[in-house]
């Protein structure tokens, strides 16, 4: 039923997608010009007469190259049309203009020049080569670049000290805003750059349909040598690896792919893509790139001026930024399967340790066996009605990855283990059918000392970023004006969602200089929001 009402739904949807409408999207990003190895802030909008469809998509694609190579990718997880990310860029960009193009799954169905673009400028102040598209002026002062503000912002004062508190006002009525992003960038430089192309009609292309990504990000995934005939009763899993529980069932393609249609997933995990055959041939798996990779045709030389002392302190700011270790994110452990929890935890570092899982589940895990069949053993777990052992064998998972051969499990090490989960009745996962579900977790959770199987391939996936945090310190206390820690923030601030309020607070870092705020969005009517206004740390 469920499945029939989400057809209707895209049948629908196609429909009112050929009325002619556009599906657009607005690209904001914390400042225009970057430096090799900086991060880049970016925020993404669909515009709200797209497609019906196109506003269902959660997840957009951003692709940063020039006329020979891709040099950055990202995906966006976008909540009711809008979300945003950070992206790092590589320290060997070489200078020049390079091109940002987004889009969603369902606009691959279009034409690749309808796409919404917009133009960067990256500045590799550390080498210089033959690929460098530059024309570089220096001036003698920051205050030659010195802008005129537009009204509508405002700080509290024209100048501050380093770590000092910063206060932005804004007219209230910009509050309810649809878009309101507010950036704050040092100006040490100035570029040219070429306007963002005049969006264009939509121009449907010849080939798959490509339905848009409505619940998570679609994973598609392949054979790894295509010249080898796919086994007819192939099947495919891909599980993540960690404490959080995420397994997904292939859903198998007339052209030999598989679509796990992921959702609750995002960031970057360690993924294993899973290739069961029950006609024993081993076969593996690689994941195809959800990217259209397509590059552009010509970009112009950039033109630039600079201040020469500014921007090398920049260049080292950015150095000792990816030399310090971002802080740690320990994320806590979540038992949740499948929307379930467990029905009973054991914490084996209260129990006596035995060498193998085998020793464990005989002595410690109710209502579970390990019977023979067929020469090899097979996990299985009691049936609370009947009082019976399941017919249906148990899906065994280890940090989240599905082990359908329980031998591998069976001999693997028990003092590896942290937790055994279980959890009872009977779960279906594509067209198989589990009598209860055994999760062992690891201490590090990320599949110690085991050896995969060869019809399993690990590798690392960036799935959707999922509305990253703009982390920046505060100094409310002269003790912590007085901390040790160096502050070389470039940009100061940045706010991918102002909305609900008409002021921001935050504090300057140890970088001198010229300072300008960027409010920019799209008001309740429609109207283009812009504002700025600029203040000096001293």
């Amino acid at each position: 039923m469920k499945r029939m009402i989400y057809t209707l739904l895209l049948f629908f949807c196609t429909l009112a997608a050929t009325a002619g409408q556009s599906g657009l999207i607005r690209i904001y990003t914390d400042k225009d010009c970057y430096l090799a190895g900086e991060k880049m802030w970016i925020k993404l909008s669909l515009d709200e007469q797209a497609s019906p469809e196109n506003r269902m998509s959660t997840v957009a694609y951003v692709e940063i190259s020039d006329e020979t190579q891709i040099h950055a990718q990202a995906k966006v997880s976008l909540r009711e049309g809008s979300g945003w990310a950070c992206i790092a860029l590589p320290a060997s960009m070489h200078s020049g203009v390079y091109r940002l193009m987004t889009y969603t799954r369902y606009m691959r169905n279009w034409d690749a020049s309808c796409y919404p673009q917009k133009f960067l400028a990256v500045v590799n102040a550390r080498a210089h080569g033959e690929s460098d598209k530059l024309k570089a002026e220096p001036v003698p002062a920051l205050s030659d670049l010195a802008e005129s503000p537009v009204a509508g912002l405002e700080s509290s004062q024209a100048s501050y000290g380093m770590r000092e508190k910063v206060t932005l006002q804004w007219p209230s009525e910009w509050a309810d805003a649809r878009d309101l992003v507010l950036s704050v960038v040092r100006k040490d430089s100035e570029v040219t750059l070429p306007a963002s192309p005049e969006p264009v009609a939509p121009v449907t292309v010849q080939g798959e349909h490509w339905v848009a990504e409505c619940e998570g990000h679609i994973v598609t995934a392949r054979p790894r040598k295509a010249e080898v005939d796919v086994p007819v009763g192939l099947s495919a899993q891909l599980g993540c690896v960690g404490k959080e529980l995420h397994v997904f069932e292939g859903v198998r393609k007339t052209d030999g792919t598989f679509r796990f249609y992921t959702n609750g997933v995002v960031n970057q995990q360690d993924v294993v893509l899973v290739a069961a055959n029950e006609g024993g041939a081993t076969c593996q798996l690689e994941v195809v790139s959800p990217f259209v990779e397509q590059l552009p045709q010509a970009l112009p030389d950039l033109q630039l001026r600079y201040q020469e002392e500014a921007l090398a302190d920049r260049s080292v700011a950015v150095q000792i930024n990816q030399a310090i270790p971002p802080y740690p994110i320990v994320k806590p452990m979540d038992e949740t399967l499948f929307g379930q929890q467990p029905s009973k935890t054991y914490n084996l570092d209260e129990y006596v340790r035995f060498s193998m899982v085998q020793d464990c589940i005989t002595e410690f895990v109710m209502g579970v066996t390990i019977s023979k069949e067929g020469g090899k053993r097979v996990i299985r777990q009691l049936q609370e009605e009947s009082k019976d052992y399941n017919m249906f064998p148990v899906l065994v998972l280890i940090d989240g990855v599905p082990f359908d051969n329980h031998e591998d499990v069976i001999t693997y090490s028990a003092k590896r283990l942290h937790y055994i989960h279980q959890y009872r009745g009977n779960y279906v996962l594509g067209d198989k059918i589990y009598g209860g579900v055994l999760s062992l977790v690891t201490h590090t959770g990320h599949l110690p000392d085991i050896r995969i199987p060869q019809n399993m391939q690990m590798q690392a996936y960036e799935f959707p970023q999922d509305h990253p945090a703009f982390v920046a310190p505060a100094y409310p206390t002269e003790e912590a004006k007085q901390s040790r820690y160096p502050d070389l923030r470039h940009t100061l601030y940045w706010n991918p969602s102002a909305q609900g309020t008409n002021q921001a607070e935050f504090y300057t870092s140890d970088m001198k200089g010229v300072y300008v705020a960027t409010l920019q969005g799209v008001s309740v009517r429609g109207e283009t929001i812009t504002a700025t206004c600029s203040f000096e740390v001293k």
